[in-house]
């Protein structure tokens, strides 16, 4: 059965849309559940309520809306942005799966982009095609949609309705498979699409590419343009044994002689088959401890299996990697840093390397397999690290069998009943709980300053010469020290602590979403200045190399974890708790964004008592930015024990 909207769909529904709503307003903007969002329009028809759903559809809809009370923010954004905005036009980029709403109001002129490729997004633009914001945050190796990058499409495949004769005569010369795959590779066009063109052009789809004589290649040329030239819409649903398979908006011959419905409009067929998922029964918590379990326990052995079949894969491709560790041992000996190394590497052509850091970490790819590697380890070594990692998977997964076991007890006796969490005794303040703090990843201690006051007493009194200390070039920063005891810091928690100190420095009140940062041992941190200077209060000097981390975003994230309120880098909070409030820099300040933060979290916690003891919102601003800040997601379902 078709689970998303084809382009071919995506330029049917474009040119409906652009008659019916074009010229139109935008009213308000919801969002039901997941990634489906629904806007009013008040059109010529009277008002209409679109529904778009990322990576699957987008079209008119009369079924009946269901939200909840407060919008999240992505809507709330359109409703700010766009709302009272006269929509100016409906569009489709280059025959993708891609549709953009333009909208127009007295502010400027906006771009509301739905991605309805799988894994697709939903962004709002402004006029220069800078993402105000996308409903999802994600990042690519080519493209960040994320809010301030600039709009960067979806690489896309060459366009069936404009290819020339000549281009595809070279297309389908230089392929090594057969007409339909061909077609499908190279074309933007679905297999079922690929068959109708070879159907079409009455050329069977398994003749070998490169065999098509001049007339069958015209006759190929022919039937694309037939059938991406859409110039009728009549929709139809197509069913396979009673059941709905596909939604088309004209008929195909691949379809001919099965059972169709048609449609006077193709938003009326999409709305028909693209039905919501049914609602599943309510489970009690037990209950939905236990689905939770199991799948976690599902997922741990899974990734055991797949930890421990790498680790076998390493030997038994030993000659080939212990080659590839052996010519970079060389180069290393040569005098070569990993920098040199990986350059030339590029500059090589094909490798098996796909990346190598200045750490000597690297990806191998062979026959598919993709590897994480140390260059400075052997191969049983790095077999070794997999073999290490699939006993941690393998001992998590037996600790939540045995909770599981004890979860079914509970069910079995009918000892499940509805209580409030139980409010722990409240802790002595931890010292390091007066300055920002977080632990990483790796579970370090990294502590900031609040203040000048804080700086000062953060060098004064903890910062030794073992632990490593991170800043900014940027006034505000907090002086960032992480607490090593004497341990190696892995490059995970520099990371995070140098996405730590950009975040809470000025930089955040400027709204920019990267900065620099440094990091240095402790023993170069000094209150000492040169002859002649002052330093003021929270102020320091540091000697020596600096090393220098570029780029680096920023990003403060909130949990609840261990019935405690924690917060810091995304990464490191994520590694704590699976649900957690991700910001972004924005227009409230911290005392106002608390409140809301607050006000969202009761509405998901019957228990008013416990929340405000874990998480008021004087707690919640001590873990603020400086300066205004927003909610970039929202991912927490439940709060309780």
């Amino acid at each position: 059965m078709k689970k998303a909207m084809s382009n071919v769909d995506v330029a049917a529904i474009v040119a409906e849309l652009q008659t019916r709503i074009a010229g139109g307003f935008f009213g308000k903007a919801y969002q039901s559940s997941g990634d489906a969002i629904w806007l009013t329009i008040q059109a010529r028809e009277g008002r209409l309520d679109i529904i778009l759903e990322a990576g699957r559809r987008a079209h008119v809809t009369r079924k009946e809306r269901v939200v909840g009370r407060t919008p999240p923010q992505f809507p709330a954004m359109l409703r700010s942005r766009l709302s009272g905005g006269r929509i100016v036009s409906v569009e489709q980029h280059d025959f993708d799966r891609v549709m953009e709403i333009c909208v127009e109001r007295s502010d400027g002129r906006y771009r509301l982009v739905v991605e309805l490729f799988p894994k697709g997004n939903m962004l709002l633009l402004d006029d220069e095609m800078r993402i105000i914001l996308p409903l999802r945050p994600m990042s690519f190796r080519d493209r960040k949609l994320i809010a301030g990058e600039q709009y960067v499409y979806h690489a896309g495949a060459e366009d069936p309705r404009s290819v020339s004769i000549e281009r595809l005569e070279a297309i389908l010369h230089s392929s090594d498979a057969d007409l339909v795959r061909t077609l499908v590779r190279n074309l933007n066009m679905g297999g079922t699409y690929g068959e109708e063109v070879c159907l079409r052009a009455g050329v069977d789809k398994n003749t070998p590419a490169t065999a098509l004589s001049e007339e069958e290649i015209a006759r190929v040329h022919s039937a694309l343009r037939d059938v991406f030239d859409i110039r009728e819409i009549r929709p139809q649903i197509v069913y396979r044994d009673g059941e709905p398979f596909d939604v088309i908006p004209f008929p195909l011959e691949v379809y001919k002689g099965l059972e169709a419905r048609s449609f006077e409009r193709f938003s009326d067929a999409l709305d028909e088959f693209f039905v919501a998922e049914p609602e599943m029964p309510k489970l009690s918590a037990l209950e939905r401890r236990l689905e939770l379990q199991r799948a976690a326990i599902d997922e741990l052995r899974a990734k055991e299996t797949q930890l421990a079949s790498m680790g076998d894969f390493i030997y038994q491709r030993y000659s080939e990697i212990d080659s590839i560790l052996k010519a970079i041992a060389g180069a290393r000996e040569r005098g070569l840093s990993y920098t040199d190394i990986w350059e030339r590497i590029q500059s090589s052509g094909k490798s098996a390397v796909k990346s190598l850091d200045y750490s000597g970490e690297m990806i191998v790819e062979i026959d598919g397999v993709t590897l994480e590697l140390n260059a400075g380890l052997t191969v049983p070594q790095n077999a070794g690290r997999y073999y290490e990692r699939a006993k941690e998977a393998a001992k998590k997964a037996a600790g939540a069998e045995e909770a599981l076991r004890r979860t079914e007890d509970l069910l079995q006796r009918g000892e499940e009943r509805r209580r409030s969490p139980v409010l722990k005794r409240r802790h002595k303040p931890r010292w390091f709980e007066r300055f920002r703090w977080f632990y990483s990843s790796d579970d370090f201690l990294v502590i900031g300053g609040r203040d000048a006051d804080g700086n000062e007493e953060i060098y004064l009194k903890y910062l030794e010469k073992r632990d490593l200390a991170l800043h900014t070039d940027y006034p505000g920063a907090p002086l960032t020290v992480i607490k090593t005891e004497g341990r190696e810091v892995p490059e995970r928690t520099v990371e995070e602590a140098a996405q730590f100190a950009v975040s809470y420095s000025n930089l955040w009140r400027e709204g920019v979403a990267s900065g620099d940062c440094y990091v240095v041992r402790g023993d170069q941190v000094t209150k000492t200045p040169e002859h002649g200077e002052f330093l003021r209060k929270g102020a320091f000097v540091v000697r020596g190399e600096r090393r220098y981390l570029r780029d680096v975003p920023l990003g403060v994230a909130l949990a609840i974890a261990d019935g405690s309120l924690i917060g810091g880098p995304v990464s490191a909070v994520r590694s704590k708790s699976s649900e957690a409030i991700e910001l972004e820099p924005g227009e409230y300040m911290p005392d106002d964004l608390a409140k809301m933060i607050y006000r969202q979290l009761l509405e998901i916690c019957e228990d008013r008592r416990y929340l405000k003891a874990i998480a008021s919102p004087d707690k919640i601003v001590a873990f603020l930015p400086p300066g205004g800040s927003r909610i970039r997601r929202f991912d927490v379902r439940k709060i309780g024990v």
